[in-house]
């Protein structure tokens, strides 16, 4: 008989528990999975984190199943056979795939059949893991005489993981010679250094110990409340009593959840009241709300809000651009905080209009915000340098948080922004026909979903006639989200919301014939790589409509990768986070990054147009003015910080600048200038 070498008694009992070693061995074979290509480089650090996160849900949902199963086959208190295991294995291999194979052809549409594949995939992997736990239990402990350890629960898992992911390669390589590679220069991880690379590995082991430590909480709160049920009873509670032992913690760790983010989207509400250094006056132009004209709250709109009417153009900065006379432009915004009444908030918008004139520009166009209440200054800067100054962009804010924070109240953002355009229809309709502007609606992210959902009336006609209704004459829409209703209709059935055609989706709007002038559409820019329009909750278990078939998938997504549960949605998540990387002043038609499509697609979907010069120049200042304007608020926010540590370490000496060196006032003029910039860049 073999040596025994000395293990702890807890290792020796963990590790020779069939399910942990199922479980383990689950977690090793997933990994595969995550190398896959997705829409985005992803970087080693969140490579790390997908395999982590990746491996410890298949450790828990393989254990858990391999348990469930074994349960199935043996006598209480007793351990199924050899035998037995490997039947039950052979069952749920055979029962799992036919499950998936079965509902394979349905699983696109529906969600219960999508789920029920799911779950036979899951049931069959958990077979294969616990088939295979138990052969080689049987060889290394029985067998060779080997005690349980890690080594004997590792050593098989590990060694069949890396066969598993040098097959999972190979086929991938098989796919893409067969169907192309696609954007062969996009790798699944970008290129690091070594020091990366330790980061890297320190965190995706820091992240699974993390979730297997929440687990393992889940379940030893879950066998306290049980023995304590048992106690108060006096007889075990058996399978009943695990159930709500279980579901009692669940349920806390939800409600805990819930309350936890009840108190972030509170804290960031808070954070955004707070003034920035770079914009600590309200603007003096009477053109925009909480000027002179205006009765909006400068301290009602948010940060983004109060940006936003600081930030106009003047006309002399047009024409510089242009070559062109230009009139001032109107900015307003319906501060979120004027009213916590929705049809408050949307009359006091429609008012404001009225007190900053912009009802005398020829183009009102309704800037749809994201959830923080930011509508993208690339594009009303694009939309002021084409009108020549004569537009009103108008902005109704629903919220005033991070659009993760912000998805449900969207609906009070539909509600909102039809309000407003019903107050415009009626001062319009009160206007001579020759003085009438014509009205748009532009929205990005969260923004174009509220914008296109608009059109989606609660129990009434619902699509693109209704914009019509509002007097909208036409629309854009930059990087829709995938749960935005109309656009899923409208990719399934276009008739069904948009009965006359008018809406029109392209990945650049170089694509879409200009129009002429007078006439107008409504346009989706979607770029192919951007992951937001393709995101989905139901990835967990169901494959997305853009990874089918690899001949029939959509430019830049992969060919050769395949659809997982779990592991897509996961991977998924992480293109996201990298769909929204962008830098000051530079753009690029990348994952969802607009500000690249904002000229150009306003010139397509409004009927606008400007000479090759003028819109080279535009494209120029468009990139100058944000570098500008993202350099000055940085250096107001440091030197504000650094002022304010200063003042507090006097403070404490009980003394002040002042007090040190008289002359420090003048001597620190600049930089106070810099600190505080109520003007736009050159002012």
């Amino acid at each position: 008989m073999a040596r025994q070498i000395r293990r702890a008694t807890w290792v020796t009992s963990w590790a020779g528990d069939r399910s942990v070693q199922a479980g383990v061995a689950g977690a090793s074979w997933s990994v595969a999975g995550t190398l896959a290509r997705g829409l985005l480089p992803r970087s080693p650090l969140q490579q790390a984190v997908a395999t982590g996160v990746v491996a410890t849900a298949h450790y828990q949902l393989t254990a858990t199943a391999w348990s469930a199963l074994e349960a199935l086959v043996s006598k209480p208190g007793a351990r199924p056979s050899l035998r037995a295991s490997v039947l039950v294995a052979g069952a749920a291999i055979a029962g799992g795939v036919a499950t998936g194979v079965a509902t394979a052809p349905v699983a696109n549409r529906s969600l219960p059949a999508a789920a029920a594949g799911t779950a036979g995939r899951l049931i069959a992997f958990a077979g294969l893991a616990g088939g295979a736990a138990a052969c080689w239990e049987e060889l290394l402990q029985r067998r060779l005489g080997l005690r349980p350890g890690l080594d004997t629960t590792l050593v098989p898992a590990v060694a069949t993981g890396a066969a598993v992911v040098g097959f999972s390669v190979a086929m991938r390589a098989r796919r893409a010679h067969r169907y192309g590679l696609v954007e062969p220069q996009r790798h699944a991880v970008r290129s690091a250094d070594a020091t990366t690379m330790i980061k890297a590995g320190s965190l995706g082991v820091a992240s699974a110990v993390g979730l297997s430590a929440l687990m393992v909480g889940e379940q030893l709160a879950a066998r306290g409340l049980e023995r304590l049920g048992s106690k108060a009873l006096g007889r075990d509670t058996g399978a009943l009593g695990s159930l709500l032992a279980h579901s009692a913690v669940l349920g806390a760790m939800g409600t805990a959840a819930v309350l936890g983010l009840q108190r972030i989207t509170s804290v960031v509400e808070r954070r955004d009241d707070i003034v920035e250094p770079a914009y600590p006056m309200p603007p003096t132009s009477p053109w925009v709300s909480a000027g002179p004209s205006s009765a909006m709250p400068f301290a009602s709109m948010g940060k983004e809000g109060r940006r936003f009417v600081l930030m106009t153009l003047t006309p002399e900065e047009i024409t510089a651009v242009t070559g062109e006379p230009a009139m001032h432009p109107v900015r307003i915004v319906g501060g979120y905080e004027s009213s916590s009444e929705v049809a408050e908030r949307a009359r006091l918008t429609v008012q404001d209009m009225v007190d900053c004139g912009a009802f005398e520009r020829g183009t009102i166009c309704i800037g749809v915000p994201t959830g923080v209440g930011y509508f993208n200054y690339t594009v009303a800067e694009a939309l002021e340098y084409l009108t020549g100054g004569d537009c009103a962009t108008i902005v109704p804010q629903y919220a005033l948080v991070p659009s993760a924070l912000a998805l449900n109240r969207t609906r009070d953002g539909e509600e909102l922004t039809r309000l407003v355009l019903e107050g415009i229809r009626g001062r319009i309709q009160g206007m001579p026909v020759e003085s009438r502007p014509r009205v748009f609606v532009i929205g990005e992210s969260l923004g174009a979903n509220v914008g296109l959902d608009t059109a989606m009336v609660p129990g009434g006609v619902s699509g693109m006639p209704v914009m019509a209704e509002f007097g909208v004459a036409g629309g854009l829409y930059l990087g829709v989200p995938f749960r935005t209703e109309l656009w899923n209709i409208w990719r399934s059935n276009p008739e069904a919301v948009d009965p006359a055609g008018v809406l029109v989706q392209a990945s650049d709007p170089d694509l879409v014939p200009a129009l002429p002038p007078g006439q107008a559409r409504h346009l989706m820019v979607v770029h192919d790589d951007d992951p937001v329009s393709k995101f989905g909750f139901r990835m967990v278990v169901q494959p997305p409509w853009w990874m089918g078939p690899s001949a029939t998938r959509p430019p830049l997504v992969p060919r050769e990768a395949k659809f997982r549960p779990i592991t897509s949605f996961i991977l998924s998540t992480i293109d996201l986070l990298n769909g929204m990387n962008s830098r000051p002043g530079t753009f690029a038609r990348v994952g969802h990054d607009y500000r690249i499509d904002a000229r150009l697609g306003i010139e397509r979907a409004f009927g606008l147009a400007s000479t090759p010069a003028q819109a080279e120049s535009i494209e120029a200042a468009l990139r100058r003015r944000e570098q500008q304007w993202a350099t000055r608020r940085m250096v107001a926010r440091k030197l504000d910080r650094a002022r304010r540590s200063i003042e507090r370490t006097m403070e404490e000496w009980g003394t002040t600048v002042a007090d040190v060196d008289p002359t420090v006032e003048s001597a620190l003029g600049p930089l106070s200038w810099f600190g505080q910039i109520s003007g736009p860049p050159g002012s």
